[in-house]
């Protein structure tokens, strides 16, 4: 069986083969938007009917690619299924450029996401998956839809490292945040669950509690700014200061900070500056610094590289289109074969509706030309950090 495959701007399935397939499965390919860069590798018969289509994502500044779904026309025999399937993999890989405009690197990672409920894998395609050298991820633990075994958007990632993987000893589980606004809470939770001290389970309600809890300690009504956060999870490690140290914040502005949305209700205002005025006396009561500095992309690389969890105040405009103040954890430093570094992130916000899922925010790697352009806020822009050290 002869087959070639082009690559296709955007999310173009061909029609025989969107014909074959349900609402739910057709959906994965009409949600991505222009940020997510869709491509569509097609691949065809000697004929040019189309055997065979993969539908690829990635944030920007991410060096990975996802491929969201793999479409194979329905009746083929095991072998043509087995060389269709292959040469859309084999695409992929091949199409795994780096971006002209220079926001999306050469990838490092392929992941694959399968969909249990809506597309199963059958044995063919999973020995296809071995055969290419993608391996199975380990499962995220119960949060948002895609991490619930059951859910009709459950999602399982294969991945293949097209450079040196991450460490297994820097890995941290995946927990996506519930709410808008818990985003501070579980990238400092993720961090403990890293380093053992976690409370996270196979129980997603109990798991929502925990989030809960620890966001009500923390915030500010509604974001988590940087030296409540530090003095929630100072608190929260206590006595297993044998596994983490003290955090310690650095953050550029002399000002209170992530108030922008109250500067026209003195009331609120004033509430939220006494909230960062309480922070502030228990960061003293609990030794957690705080430096008024700039810290550099470097910096945070070197801190993450010697082992810290460096939490990251970022602005989401640049990855996903949406000016908002966000935290994520960096937990890693790998290189690519050219030795250029990347801070490997686990981001606890996942866009659904335009078809993320906790296969695109797990450990992905992101330049450090990304890093420093979204950890940035505020007018003027600041910069702010929670490092949180590992003992031993």
């Amino acid at each position: 069986m002869t087959l070639a495959w082009q690559a296709i701007d955007g999310s173009q399935l061909p029609a025989v083969l969107a014909a074959q397939l349900a609402a739910s499965r057709l959906e994965l390919w009409h949600q991505p938007g222009e940020s997510w860069a869709p491509r569509t590798i097609v691949v065809s018969d000697a004929s040019g009917a189309p055997v065979a289509a993969a539908l690829v994502t990635s944030r920007p500044y991410n060096a990975y690619r996802k491929i969201a779904d793999v479409v194979v026309a329905d009746g083929l025999l095991q072998p043509a299924f087995h060389a269709a399937f292959r040469v859309a993999l084999e695409g992929v890989l091949a199409e795994a450029q780096a971006s002209p405009d220079r926001t999306r690197p050469i990838p490092m990672v392929i992941w694959f996401e399968e969909h249990p409920q809506i597309a199963p894998l059958g044995d063919n395609a999973r020995a296809e998956l071995a055969a290419q050298g993608f391996i199975r991820d380990e499962d995220p633990v119960p949060s948002i839809p895609s991490t619930v075994s059951g859910d009709p958007h459950q999602v399982h990632r294969w991945s293949r490292w097209l450079a040196p993987a991450p460490a297994a000893t820097r890995a941290v589980p995946y927990y996506g945040q519930t709410t808008d606004v818990t985003c501070g809470a579980v990238a400092a939770l993720t961090a403990l669950e890293g380093a053992g001290l976690g409370r996270f389970g196979v129980d997603g309600e109990s798991n929502h509690s925990h989030e809960l809890s620890f966001w009500r300690r923390a915030t500010n009504l509604p974001a988590c700014e940087p030296i409540g956060l530090s003095v929630t999870t100072a608190s929260e490690i206590g006595a297993h200061t044998h596994t983490l140290g003290i955090p310690r914040v650095i953050l550029s502005t002399d000002d209170y900070v992530l108030l922008e949305d109250w500067v026209d209700d003195p009331l609120e205002l004033r509430l939220r500056t006494q909230l960062q005025q309480e922070s502030l006396r228990e960061a003293e009561r609990l030794g957690v610094a705080i430096e008024r500095r700039w810290i550099s992309v470097e910096e945070i690389r070197d801190l993450v590289s010697d082992g810290a969890y460096v939490l990251l105040l970022i602005d989401l405009e640049p990855l996903i289109a949406d000016p908002t103040p966000h935290w994520v954890l960096a937990h890693d430093v790998i290189a690519d074969v050219d030795g250029r570094e990347f801070l490997v992130v686990t981001d606890p916000w996942v866009e659904a509706a335009r078809g993320e899922s906790w296969a695109d925010t797990s450990a992905a790697p992101l330049s450090l030309e990304g890093i420093d352009l979204i950890t940035r806020w505020g007018d003027p822009q600041y910069r702010g950090v929670i490092v949180v050290p590992r003992i031993g």
